[in-house]
């Protein structure tokens, strides 16, 4: 997903996005590592006038991630 992100960072010029933690076979996802995307995604969104509405769930610490929290930021990338 982050390439994806990056790739539309990208078209808006606004480059690569910051995350927290590198990418591997043992890394587990958390919170953290939606909240980036789903900034990152939406400033170069915003960047290209195209609109980004409120997600589900809000995540911090502490709170499971669902599905629908990767479901809507592909639903974004489409």
């Amino acid at each position: 997903m982050r390439t994806a992100v990056d790739a539309v960072r990208a078209l808006a010029g606004t480059g690569a996005g910051g995350y927290t933690d590198v990418v591997g076979p043992a890394l587990r996802v958390k919170a953290v590592h939606i909240n980036e995307l789903r900034t990152a995604l939406d400033n170069a969104l915003n960047a290209l006038g195209a609109p980004t509405p409120g997600y589900l769930n809000v995540l911090g610490g502490g709170v499971s991630i669902h599905a629908i929290d990767f479901q809507e930021i592909r639903d974004r990338l489409k």
